[in-house]
């Protein structure tokens, strides 16, 4: 559920889980039940990364979608959870690109 944070955990009547969310685009509201979750964390980028200016205001390098160069540094290329755009922040995401990554090296 991209985009939605989590504010809370509870247990309904029935003793079954209750996630309460927060869209952090509109502040709409809702509640989920779940049996288990993956949750990634707030995260902020390295500083060395920032103060080089490799990385985008949101903390991830900007790449060419279709290459994984960088958008500004022809000598670095990224792919997995550190890019900027729309791609799923998986390990099966990072293998998918990883040809990519060694065919422009190549």
């Amino acid at each position: 559920m991209f985009g939605w944070e989590m504010l809370k955990v509870d247990r309904n009547q029935y003793n079954e889980k209750i996630a309460t969310f927060r869209n952090v685009d509109t502040g709409a509201i809702l509640e989920k039940p779940f049996t288990h979750a993956n949750i990634n964390p707030p995260s902020k980028a390295h500083s060395e990364l920032v103060e080089s200016n490799i990385v985008n205001s949101e903390g991830l390098i900007d790449v060419n979608p279709y290459t994984l160069q960088h958008s500004r540094f022809e000598n670095i290329f990224a792919f997995g959870d550190a890019i900027a755009g729309a791609t799923t922040r998986t390990q099966h995401a990072a293998y998918a690109q990883c040809p990519v990554v060694k065919h422009n090296l190549f």
